[in-house]
């Protein structure tokens, strides 16, 4: 198993019950969850060896989340206690064919901590075979995207294989801001979760607005001639509903793309699903599988957050093999 270090935000994420509107609530249900914090969650739960990086406010929101992360095996060695609060965001459930709502309140939260601390990158990197952060960081503003930039070129000098999901938020940048911090990030990249919407409407990459597993081959071919990116993958999805999607995973080995098969499902929660997805890919690679079995686990991985609560996994290895092998199945007895 691997030693994998992310770096990025977690902050507690308030959802009321029921599918009820914030307006209305007079509850909430608490979960601990961010991009890079979830993928730490989902390969400790894989069996990997996974730390975090970020910073954390000494108070009791902040051994809330710590103790958040020990609970799913991540080390919290790498944690700074500084700053001022824990980063919150508000998750409003879609239902039917009312769309999921995401309200964030993360200004000033303890992880821009990070900024301005001396890291020793010598001692956060020791033993790392894989370093991951996402979009979101750099996009909190552009310290933090030279804080990602500082990180990723450590990473790289010391042979560490860097891990990178875009992650696009429109309501943390603009597609111009994040497209230059993508073109200076992606020649340190060596696995990416980049997806068709992200080359056409980010990265300005000529295509059709449709998508086609044809055509985001042919992505993927040019940014590994771009930027010698050795792997890619992402999800393509379609949603009858809020509540009724399929999920179709995507594997770039380099040489070629890999289809898993497309899984139709009813889902709790779509959120963490992409973290799901990127923890599966990062798995398989780490294990050796071929590209198949690599992209089948992901997609699978994906599926089954997607249907609990929470924004991490909740299922090891072998469970989310069983599920690959096992769909359609009545009961498991």
């Amino acid at each position: 198993m691997a030693r994998i270090l992310t770096m990025g935000e977690i902050m507690m994420r308030l959802t009321p019950p029921s599918h009820q509107r914030l307006v209305q609530t007079n509850d909430f249900h608490a979960y601990f969850g961010g991009a890079e914090a979830n993928v730490a969650m989902n390969m400790s739960q894989f069996g990997h060896d996974a730390s975090f990086l970020t910073a954390l406010p000494a108070n009791a929101m902040g051994e809330a989340a710590k103790r958040r992360l020990r609970a799913a095996g991540v080390e919290t060695n790498a944690i700074m206690n500084q700053g001022r609060r824990l980063g919150l965001y508000y998750f409003e459930e879609g239902y039917s064919v009312k769309p999921a709502e995401v309200i964030y309140d993360r200004a000033d939260s303890s992880v821009w901590e990070l900024m301005d601390a001396v890291l020793d990158w010598d001692q956060l990197l020791a033993g790392v075979e894989v370093f991951h952060v996402s979009g979101i960081t750099p996009a909190l503003g552009p310290e933090m995207h030279s804080l990602t930039m500082t990180a990723l070129k450590e990473a790289a000098s010391r042979g560490v294989h860097v891990s990178f999901d875009c992650n696009y938020r429109a309501k943390l940048w603009s597609p111009v801001e994040a497209k230059a911090s993508f073109e200076e990030i992606l020649p340190y990249v060596d696995v990416c979760f980049i997806g068709h919407k992200d080359f056409v409407y980010l990265l300005g990459v000529d295509g059709d607005e449709a998508f086609s597993p044809e055509q985001l081959e042919r992505f993927y071919e040019q940014a590994a001639r771009v930027y010698q990116i050795s792997a890619m993958a992402s999800t393509h999805r379609t949603a009858a509903s809020a509540s009724s999607n399929t999920l179709t995973g995507y594997y770039y080995d380099g040489s070629r793309l890999h289809a898993s098969s497309t899984v139709s499902f009813d889902l709790l929660e779509r959120v963490g699903g992409g973290d799901s997805f990127a923890s599966g890919i990062l798995h398989g690679m780490q294990q050796d599988w071929d590209p198949q079995a690599i992209v089948d686990f992901a997609t699978g991985s994906s599926v089954l957050k997607q249907m609990v609560y929470g924004d991490s996994n909740q299922f090891d290895e072998a469970y989310v093999l069983q599920f690959v092998e096992n769909q359609g199945n009545d009961v498991k007895r």
